[in-house]
């Protein structure tokens, strides 16, 4: 038969076990509560993330929007530069050219630099009036 210690005995690991059973127990609710805490967090982080990316994509669509734009900008300015000359050399009459050669030899380098033109003898356009 059992004695009056064992039973004490058996009743004392019984409590122990209930004890650590009952602490393993919220232990495990409060694990469960933190673990379901993360992952509603780890979602939220990745919607972010999911967000981010997107936006990433739209902001490198946007850069390359721009520099697309910048480009053309830049080359219709460069097109207007190679263009800009032609459109203000005035065109050349080859007959006026032949017809009135100018001869150097009788013009000394005196008469040259005392008939220089005065302000008075400019006009508007920045041409100046020789006659």
């Amino acid at each position: 038969m059992l004695t009056l210690d064992q039973v004490r005995l058996l009743e004392n690991r019984v409590e122990k076990a209930v004890g650590k059973i009952t602490s393993l127990t919220e232990e495990n609710n409060r694990l469960r509560s933190q673990l379901s805490t993360l992952q509603s967090r780890t979602t939220e982080l990745e919607g972010f993330v999911t967000s981010f990316k997107d936006d990433q994509g739209k902001i490198e669509a946007g850069i390359l929007n721009a520099l697309e734009q910048l480009s053309v900008f830049e080359d219709s300015l460069t097109e207007e530069e190679s263009l800009e000359p032609e459109q203000i050399t005035p065109p050349v009459d080859t007959e006026q050219e032949t017809s009135n050669p100018i001869v150097t030899d009788s013009i000394s380098e005196e008469e040259i630099d005392t008939e220089s033109p005065t302000s008075t003898e400019t006009e508007d356009n920045g041409q100046i009036d020789i006659f």
